[in-house]
């Protein structure tokens, strides 16, 4: 594998090979026509990058790519892998929650009496990996699973992966293809300091082997240094495209997401304060989780109490989800452990419909598994239920208080929408609203900015700190980021 540090061979565009070639296209998308006569040439030598906010239409321009989105004008030329898309990899959010659906559709299977008498076993991350490829090269499947350091990983099953476990295991099932062109979709997404280090080395060193690369990102701070090319899309159109030097200039990023936030790279540490004599709203006692021979959580001792706000911290797999999901009651193995929610504790006859009533959530997996098309005013509704899917006819006072949410975050030209047809990160606003529709006691937010482009990520962190100083909810905030971390934060729990 090349240095990361060698210098990159310049190629000139008139005689570098092409690898893709899009002639003037419009994409087809549902019943919508975007990127109308479009044109964008990849050739050999080129990293690029594409930038853009929510909805512009980023990832359905990828999906083009690889051809999962029909063309209703023009070609696109495909010159990598032996036909058509063999050779180009496409990791995605989208690849994610198909997955997750795949599963869930074995589990009605079974519930149903469909398995034909089979013993059902969910998918492990290391068949993820592998699965579809006729002969997997088990030197090349070591290899790439020692990239990212998850050999650990690879028996259990995908679900229950932390986030950013799974998208780990994802980029190395597109690595395990030996793609020519790579197209990774907010990649670092998910994933703690330490993680994305390493992914940004491993991705420099794969362009400096000859892998292409198309990196499309939110944050220009994501930008490896091998990226030569930036392509900026709005209103899924193209804005601007060509090289990194000629592109990335304050006026394009400007004109793409608004002006900066002063603060956002200011934002102050929270100071930890102690209530004592506070009722405690949460307590976990000596708790432990285990899936196999993998300890998710050990021993761990703590008190949440009124009046505090806390951050969960800490590195991928080290627990923050699997906390949630004791708290959400998502997770059986609450029930052999010791924990106090509302001052009730778990499996002394409370139903868990009564713990999700008081409590609003929002995950990366929630909004995976949130299947259904529905409306987006349909699936804010939901959230007085807590149920995925609309089951039950809401009253007035409900619809009215939906509607005043959803203007509330700004995302009212959506109501009417399908949820499934809306981008990831307006995927994430709804879900967002949807948490909030029934002013919970308990506010836990598993990486809420994930997927949000700068101006969302500000409106949702000033939504919080709203919610956080001046309501009686109170937050349970996971983030892997100093700069989404809101201000209303009193404590911090950090895992290990």
């Amino acid at each position: 594998m090349a240095k990361r540090g060698a210098a990159t061979t310049e190629i000139s565009a008139s005689s570098a090979r092409l690898l893709l070639d899009m002639e003037r296209i419009t994409v087809r998308m549902w019943d919508r026509l975007i990127f109308p006569d479009t044109s964008w040439q990849i050739r050999e030598g080129q990293q690029w990058a594409v930038l853009g906010p929510n909805a512009s239409g980023k990832t359905a321009l990828a999906r083009a790519i690889c051809g999962e989105l029909p063309c209703a004008a023009g070609r696109i030329h495909r010159y990598v892998g032996r036909n058509g898309y063999d050779g180009i990899g496409f990791v995605s959010f989208e690849l994610h929650r198909r997955l997750i659906a795949r599963d869930a559709g074995k589990d009605l299977s079974r519930f149903a009496g469909l398995a034909g008498g089979n013993v059902y076993t969910l998918t492990t991350a290391g068949e993820t990996i592998q699965e579809g490829l006729v002969a997997p090269d088990p030197i090349h499947f070591k290899r790439v699973t020692e990239l990212f350091g998850i050999g650990e990983l690879l028996d259990r099953p995908l679900r229950f992966l932390s986030n950013g476990e799974t998208r780990k295991t994802l980029i190395a099932r597109a690595l395990m293809r030996k793609p020519d062109l790579l197209i990774l979709d907010e990649p670092f997404d998910g994933l703690d300091a330490a993680s994305r280090e390493r992914l940004e080395m491993v991705l420099r060193d794969l362009v400096h082997s000859g892998l292409h690369l198309v990196l499309i990102t939110h944050r220009r701070d994501e930008i490896v240094p091998e990226i030569s090319h930036v392509l900026c899309v709005k209103d899924c159109r193209v804005l601007s495209q060509g090289k990194k030097q000629e592109v990335l200039i304050p006026e394009t990023l400007e004109a793409l997401y608004g002006p900066e936030d002063p603060e956002a790279e200011a934002r102050p540490k929270p100071t930890v304060v102690s209530s004592p004599k506070q009722e405690a709203l949460i307590e976990f006692r000596k708790v432990s989780v285990r899936y196999g021979e993998t300890l998710a959580l050990r021993s761990l001792d703590w008190t949440m109490r009124r009046g505090e706000n806390w951050a969960v911290l800490g590195p991928n797999g080290s627990g923050k989800t699997t906390l949630i999901s004791l708290i959400y009651a998502d997770n059986l193995q609450a029930y052999a452990n010791d924990i106090r929610l509302f001052g009730k504790k778990r499996g002394s006859g409370e139903s868990i419909w009564e713990i999700k009533q008081r409590i609003g959530h929002v995950s990366p997996h929630l909004q995976a598994g949130y299947r259904l098309d529905l409306r987006v005013f349909d699936v804010v509704v939901s959230g007085f239920f807590d149920s995925v899917g609309l089951y039950r006819r809401p009253t007035e006072e409900q619809q009215t208080a939906a509607a005043e949410w959803i203007e509330r975050l700004g995302i009212g030209e959506l109501r009417d929408r399908i949820f499934s047809q809306l981008s990831y990160g307006e995927r994430r606003l709804v879900i967002i609203v949807r948490a909030l529709v029934k002013n919970p006691e308990l506010l836990a937010l598993d990486e809420p900015c994930q997927g949000l482009d700068p101006a969302k990520r500000r409106q949702v962190l000033s939504m919080v700190d709203r919610i956080g100083f001046d309501t009686p909810t109170q937050i349970l905030y996971v983030t892997h980021r100093q700069d989404e971390m809101p201000r209303c934060i009193t404590n911090i729990l950090r895992l290990g």
